[in-house]
């Protein structure tokens, strides 16, 4: 029975919670329980007394601190703020038309698609002058096409007659080239005869002479080859110069081809642009050039009648009805569906963070848990005047509020979200996969000087020995990334599983911590009960 009041009674010992390692409130605490287990044990032996440490532990747990495994995470350090569901693009349907609207074919929530009719305004006053005038143009026109085509024809002919008078000019001007070059080819030939000639000549005559001794008849015989030869050259000589003097005159023939040429062209050109300046005076001599510009605005007017959609999108507002004559300047607003953003104002102290392309979760209260993805499309960095909300101040954003604002562009096309929604952005600055952290606030920074410019980081572990004491033991680490809610740790000798103290508060290396190994305790009850059975027996 004293073993197990002793059991009892350092049991609850080390389950007392504590805000602040003081020895003295340690003492208290012990006392406390102590006490406890010993109206337990009067009131009931072992058994009754088993109960209350069972019941005191339970009530002590409530006060005790709160530990936490150590794993590999993803952490992530990201910025929330909050806005409507706005669209990319949002279109105000005008219109310069003053009439009274004949027929309205949409209405709010309508999907429209570019080209799609929206309303129609009465035409029917523009379309009878339309007709009118139109009428009196065709009749003019009809006179002036008739005109252009006798122009027309006249130059047609024209220009038939000038290519077939060059014709005729050109074979001139070949028939006297080609005569030409007849002549000259007639005096090279007699050219190349009359050398011929005088080389033979030349031969006879040397040959005879070294003849004349020895074979006195050869060389008579080629004294006359000699002087036929001669004969012969003095003939084509005298044809070559006759020819020579007529080369002038078929030079002058076909210079004399060529100036009639020019003089055709001249004449059968100047016929021509006639024609063609009375074919490009006819736009001058247009007298119905008001009726048509007239005419053209009365058509712009017609067209403008008819109202249609400029790009697909819905139309979130309309402020016109049949038989109305519009009062302001938009009849309606399109909005494209298919392109939202979310505007979201941005607190002073995050504005530098945020930059464009940055990823970001969107959430709505209209489609619970589910997340969309965005990205940052535009950063507004110029302070706009306003109310500030407490949310701007808190750095939860709000789209009226005054201060810096930031555009989010959802990047999900297939998505449930709708113009209007209010929305709650967490924009993410930073983001790790996987990575071993610990919840930030159970890290201790540790001035290692005087000046404060070397710390020394740790996490207090929480060791249970097998009786179920908690003391705390110091572990330096290294760290990395700092997330929203947890740190990254990149060195010392913290791994994964062991089970650290989340808010060490004053506690230090070696302090007993209020926390309590229940299972080590009951394990110890129950050895209790089997050593009191045993004993009964």
């Amino acid at each position: 029975m004293e073993q197990a009041n002793q059991a009892v009674q350092s049991a609850p010992a080390q389950a007392v919670p504590k805000a602040r390692p003081v020895k003295k409130k340690k003492k208290g605490w012990i006392a406390a329980v102590i006490i406890i287990v010993i109206l337990a044990g009067i009131g009931g032996g072992i058994v009754a007394c088993s109960k209350a440490l069972s019941t005191s532990l339970e009530q002590m747990s409530a006060g005790m601190l709160e530990t936490a495994k150590v794993e590999n995470r993803d952490i992530e350090d990201s910025i929330s703020v909050s806005g409507k569901v706005e669209s990319v693009d949002m279109v105000k349907i005008t219109s310069t038309v003053t009439g009274k609207v004949s027929k309205v074919y949409v209405e709010v929530g309508s999907e429209v698609k570019e080209g799609d009719i929206l309303c129609e305004f009465d035409s029917s006053d523009l379309q009878r002058q339309y007709d009118m005038l139109s009428k009196t143009i065709s009749n003019a026109d009809g006179m002036s096409q008739n005109m252009h085509r006798t122009y027309e024809r006249n130059l047609r002919n024209a220009q038939n007659e000038r290519t077939i008078a060059l014709d005729q000019a050109q074979r001139a001007i070949d028939k006297a080239k080609k005569a030409r070059e007849d002549a000259h080819k007639k005096e090279k030939d007699l050219v190349e005869d009359y050398n011929k000639a005088v080389e033979e000549r030349d031969d006879a005559a040397e040959r005879a002479k070294l003849l004349i001794n020895s074979d006195p008849e050869r060389a008579g015989e080629l004294t006359a080859t000699a002087q036929e030869k001669e004969a012969l050259a003095s003939s084509l000589d005298a044809q070559i110069q006759a020819l020579r003097d007529q080369f002038e005159t078929f030079d002058s023939a076909v210079q004399s081809a060529q100036d009639a040429y020019d003089q055709t062209d001249r004449t059968a050109t100047s016929q021509i642009q006639s024609i063609q300046d009375q074919l490009d005076n006819e736009q001058y001599n247009d007298n119905t050039g008001s009726s048509r510009s007239d005419l053209e605005k009365l058509q712009d007017s017609i067209d403008k009648c008819t109202v249609r959609a400029p790009r697909d999108g819905i139309i979130t507002s309309l402020n016109i009805t049949e038989g109305s004559i519009p009062n302001t300047d938009a009849l309606m607003t399109i909005e494209d569906t298919n392109a939202l953003k979310i505007t979201v104002s941005v607190a002073e102290q995050d504005i530098l963070r945020i930059h464009k392309g940055m990823e970001a979760i969107v959430k709505t209260n209209a489609t619970g848990d589910e997340e969309f993805k965005a990205t940052v499309s535009r950063v507004v960095n110029i302070y706009k005047a306003g109310n500030t909300s407490a949310m701007s101040m808190m750095g939860g954003g709000g789209g009226d509020s005054g201060g810096y604002s930031a555009e989010i562009s959802i990047d999900d096309k297939e998505n449930k979200l709708l113009i209007g929604m209010t929305a709650k952005v967490r924009i993410m600055l930073q983001q790790k996969d996987n990575v071993l952290a610990v919840p930030y606030e159970s890290i201790v920074s540790e001035a290692q000087d005087k000046d404060e410019e070397n710390t020394e980081k740790y996490v207090l572990l929480a060791i249970t020995d097998d009786k179920g004491l908690t003391r705390a033991k110091k572990c330096v680490v290294e760290t990395g990334m700092e997330g929203s809610f947890y740190t990254e740790i990149t060195g010392g000798d913290l791994k994964e599983g062991d089970k650290i103290v989340v808010t060490p508060g004053d506690y230090k290396d070696g302090d007993v911590l209020p926390i309590y190994d229940f299972s080590a305790a009951l394990n110890q009850q129950n050895d209790l009960k089997s050593n009191e059975g045993g004993e009964n027996e």
